[in-house]
């Protein structure tokens, strides 16, 4: 019986080295494109609040394969959101003040996101259109948020008082990762990705807002992709990325294969 389970070994290692050698599949890339997120515990960036806006910006990858089976990886991505609201009064609530005055109440938020993260990883060869990645990721994301509020105080076109008073503060969250994704050309040109992964955010602010006192989370993270080569080096990649908790993630984005 252990002759026949070390004969399986065998022939699966004989297989998975062979694919190695012949593998279409490369990790030898790096990528730059656009995203965009929508935290969902946060007011301003969830898409289920009324008011809902995303952080739009920039994101870069890299991946270099250093054997056969191993690869290191790295991603940084830079966003953010800006939004603003007015609150008017005519007359004053307190009635301290003639009708024809008006009270007003403007807000100017400017957020930003930097995220990035460093990691290596296995792959597995299943044959030339398949293999399966497994990588371990550490990573940092920080949440700016710079606000500006200005109190007017007029009357038929002339300011009487005017306060204007500015806020910062940032958030901070670190990152562990465990991902398994699997790749496969469809075609020539046509790549499909699918992935499955853990992550334990912990720092303040864990999930990018403090929403309870517990200094650590953790999330169920997915994702899905499709690649389609303009070239032999270009590729035109396009992904979708769920954080059970707290974002969604889109991206567009051109590979070069190096």
């Amino acid at each position: 019986m252990k002759y026949a389970v070390l004969a399986g070994a065998l022939s699966l290692f004989s297989i998975t080295a062979g694919a190695n050698q012949t593998s279409l599949l490369s990790y030898d890339y790096v990528e730059v494109g656009y995203t965009k997120t929508d935290i969902k515990s946060n007011d301003k960036t969830d898409p289920d609040s009324p008011m809902y806006s995303g952080y739009d910006g920039y994101i870069i990858n890299l991946s270099k394969q250093l054997s056969e089976n191993w690869y290191v990886t790295g991603s940084y991505s830079q966003s953010r959101v800006d939004y603003s609201s007015t609150t008017r009064f005519s007359p004053l609530p307190d009635g301290t003040h003639p009708s024809n005055m008006t009270d007003s109440y403007h807000e100017t938020t400017d957020m930003s996101l930097t995220r990035y993260n460093v990691g290596f990883g296995y792959i597995q060869h299943f044959s030339r259109e398949t293999s399966v990645d497994y990588a371990l990721k550490y990573g940092k994301s920080k949440i700016k948020t710079e606000e500006t509020l200005v109190h007017r105080l007029e009357s038929d076109g002339s300011v009487f008082d005017v306060l204007k008073t500015n806020y910062e503060r940032s958030e901070t969250a670190d990152s562990y990762e465990v991902t398994a994704q699997i790749r496969h050309l469809l075609t020539e040109q046509f790549e499909v990705n699918a992935g499955v992964g853990y992550e334990r955010l912990h720092g303040v602010g864990a999930g990018y807002v403090r929403l309870h006192d517990a200094e650590s989370e953790n999330n169920l993270l997915l994702k899905a992709g499709i690649n389609y080569a303009v070239t032999d080096k270009i590729t035109f990649a396009v992904s979708y990325s769920y954080a059970d908790k707290y974002a969604d993630i889109a991206a567009a984005a051109f590979r070069y294969y190096f």
